[in-house]
């Protein structure tokens, strides 16, 4: 063998190692995403706009250097309960958990692969995390723990609404920690002398609709949507029901009021969406999710329907409607 053929044939092999550890440190990162609304619905295509930008922001960029796995309908427990099995069969490096169902499937079943979670309410509470600032585990995220919004939303309601006499929740009561959004509610109307009612609503084919009715019958009532996710699934048919019953009601989210529903006050979950992508690339870059802070919202708005207004004779005060980040005519 000629010397330089000799010299050549080391250089490649030497090469091939370092080509392979090349290729694998270049691989697509793998992402899995559980979102809890259907992948019909807007809001839910929305929030997953946001994701990518937050990280095609960041250099991630899917089908080139990531590649993200959608399941859809986690807002469900059984449902959550089966997407969650079905990425960690496709080994992925993190995943993006929406909603209270998806981050407690994805906390039982897996302690070693990083979840970033979206949308929830009260981490510590549900024990997802140990504390705010050292989340401890292999979970930490963007949290939604503001409870005094719940004084704001009758505030609202008695607004546009003068004379308000009986205020009914919509929520869930499995959700033990909106105990404390119900607390300020009950503390705030007890100070007012307004009545307070729940109305449970835990499955979606429970039919609510004589409960709406019984509210509507008597008294200048009101209602306030819990953002709990089978509200947030059936949220059509509970704003085509308060319109219906001529009932105000306020939610947490704008989806409810760009689709019909009369007031929206609560924080952005697009942006939590989007800041979502910073979290997911740090872990990526090596960061453990145990020393990543939980982040509270950043964002808040209020959106009013003045379609959904005249409709049930209200006048909304033009110092309201002054304050409102976006106004539906």
């Amino acid at each position: 063998m000629r010397r330089r053929d000799f010299i050549r044939g080391i250089a490649v092999s030497a090469a091939a190692p370092l080509a392979a550890r090349a290729q694998r440190s270049e691989r697509a990162r793998r992402i899995g995403v559980l979102i809890s609304n259907e992948e019909s619905d807007p809001d839910g295509q929305a929030r997953v706009v946001a994701f990518r930008q937050g990280l095609s922001d960041l250099g991630l960029k899917e089908g080139r250097n990531t590649q993200i796995d959608f399941r859809w309908g986690a807002g469900t427990t059984d449902r959550a309960r089966t997407n969650v099995v079905e990425l960690i069969g496709l080994d992925p490096d993190v995943i993006v958990a929406n909603g209270t169902p998806a981050t407690a499937a994805a906390h039982q079943a897996t302690q070693s692969i990083p979840v970033v979670f979206v949308v929830v309410f009260d981490p510590v509470g549900a024990g997802f995390v140990h504390s705010l600032s050292q989340p401890g585990g292999n979970i930490t995220g963007f949290s939604t723990f503001e409870p005094e919004i719940g004084g704001k939303w009758l505030e609202l309601l008695n607004e546009v609404s003068p004379g308000l006499q009986h205020v009914a929740e919509l929520s869930d009561s499995s959700y033990a920690a909106f105990a404390a959004f119900l607390r300020t509610v009950e503390n705030s109307a007890q100070r007012a002398r307004i009545k307070t009612s729940k109305i449970d609503f835990r499955d979606a084919n429970f039919d609510i609709e004589p409960h709406i009715a019984a509210l509507s019958q008597g008294e200048n009532a009101a209602l306030i949507v819990m953002p709990t996710t089978v509200n947030n699934l059936v949220r059509k048919t509970i704003i085509s029901l308060a319109t219906r019953y001529r009932l105000p009601a306020v939610y947490r989210f704008r989806p409810y009021a760009v689709e019909g529903g009369l007031i929206s006050y609560g924080f952005d979950p697009l942006d939590q969406f989007q800041r979502a992508g910073s979290y997911v690339n740090r872990i990526l870059r090596g960061e453990r999710p145990a020393h990543l802070p939980v982040q509270a919202p950043t964002k808040f708005e209020l959106i009013i329907n003045l379609k959904t207004a005249k409709v049930l004779n209200l006048n909304i005060p033009s110092t309201l409607l002054a304050t409102a980040n976006e106004v539906i005519k």
